[in-house]
C-alpha cells in the first residue's frame, strides 16, 4: 500500500499493481491462447513527472525484442498522468506519434491531477484549450469553429488511428470548482479529428463528477517527499462541528456530487485535509 499522505496517492492509485503471469507456464496450449490477455485486458499506465516509488519506466515502452512488438499489437488501454506543461508541450506531441507508431490502442485516458495545474501552488486561474499552442491563456479561449495548431495538444490525435474512446480526468480542489466546471461546459464544444478521418465527440450522458477526501498540499512541498502527518482519529479536533474539508464535501453533496470513500483518506488532522473534485469527460470516436 502506498502512504495516503504520498503525493501520487488517490483514488486507484492507492498501491503498486503486479499482473501475475504464473498461469501461463501451465503449458504450451495455456501459454498460446492466452499469452496476449495481460495486454489486452489490463491499462498500461504511462507516468510524466512525480510517479510512484516502484515505477521503474515512466514511458511507454518501445524496444524492439519480438515478444514486445507482439504484446504492443495487443494493447487497448493506456492511462497517462501528466502535469499540464507536459500535456501542452512537445511531449506529449512526441508520446502521440511515438505510441501510434508502435501500437495501436483503442482507449486513451488523460489524468491532470489538482497539483500537475500551471502555479496551483499560487492557486492561478484553471484553464485548458486544445486549440492553443503552448501555455492556455487565462483571457482569450478557443471557438469551436477555429482551427487546430499543429503545435496544439489536440492536433496530436491526428496521429492516432483505431482510438475508439478518449477519457479526460480533471481534478481540483472544491474551492476552484467553479472554474473547472466553466472547463468543462467549454468541452462540450470539443472536438478531435483522428488519423482514420473519424471524429471524437463527447458524450455528455457519461460525464461524472466525483470527490474524495485527501491530504492538503502545502505551497512549499517538495517533488518527490511524502508529507510528514501522523495519521489516527486522535489528531482531529472534534470540537469543530464541520471542518473546512467536511463542509466542502458537503456542498459537493447538496449538488449531487458521489464521494469515493475506498480511495479517500481516514484520519487526517483537520487542518491537513482537502476536499478534491473531479469531473471525467468521454469522447466517442464517429
Amino acid at each position: 500500500m502506498y502512504r495516503p499522505t504520498a503525493y501520487y496517492y488517490r483514488p486507484g492509485v492507492i498501491c503498486a499493481r503486479k499482473i501475475d503471469t504464473d498461469l501461463l507456464l501451465t503449458c504450451r496450449l495455456v501459454y498460446s491462447e492466452t499469452s496476449q490477455l495481460p495486454a489486452s485486458i489490463n491499462e498500461h499506465t504511462s507516468w510524466y513527472y512525480r510517479e510512484p516509488p516502484d515505477i521503474k519506466k515512466r514511458y511507454v515502452p518501445v524496444d524492439d525484442h519480438p515478444a514486445s512488438v507482439v504484446r504492443r499489437r495487443h494493447l487497448q488501454t493506456v492511462h497517462i498522468f501528466t502535469q499540464q506543461a507536459w500535456l501542452e508541450s512537445y511531449g506529449f506531441a512526441n508520446f502521440m506519434g511515438l505510441l501510434w507508431t508502435h501500437a495501436c490502442p483503442t482507449t486513451l485516458i488523460i489524468t491532470l491531477r489538482h497539483s500537475d495545474w500551471w502555479w496551483w501552488e499560487d492557486e492561478a486561474s484553471l484553464t485548458l484549450d486544445p486549440k492553443q499552442e503552448g501555455q492556455a491563456s487565462v483571457t482569450h479561449h478557443s471557438r469551436p469553429s477555429d482551427p487546430f495548431p499543429s503545435e496544439s495538444w489536440g492536433y496530436q490525435f491526428r496521429k492516432a488511428s483505431g482510438l475508439k474512446k478518449l477519457q479526460m480526468e480533471l481534478e481540483t480542489v472544491e474551492s476552484k470548482r467553479e472554474e473547472l466546471d466553466t472547463i468543462v461546459n467549454r468541452a462540450e464544444g470539443w472536438e478531435f479529428s483522428l488519423g482514420d478521418d473519424r471524429i471524437l465527440r463527447l458524450n455528455k450522458s457519461k460525464t461524472r463528477r466525483t470527490g474524495w477526501t485527501g491530504v492538503l498540499l502545502d505551497t512549499d512541498f517538495e517533488e518527490g517527499r511524502s508529507l510528514d502527518i501522523h495519521l489516527g482519529n486522535d489528531q482531529i479536533d472534534n470540537r469543530l462541528e464541520y471542518p473546512p474539508a467536511a463542509k466542502a464535501r458537503k456542498r459537493l453533496e447538496a449538488t449531487g456530487v458521489l464521494f469515493d470513500e475506498a480511495g479517500s483518506v481516514k484520519g487526517l488532522p483537520a487542518h491537513k485535509t482537502s476536499t478534491y473534485y473531479v469531473v471525467t469527460l468521454t469522447w466517442e470516436a464517429h
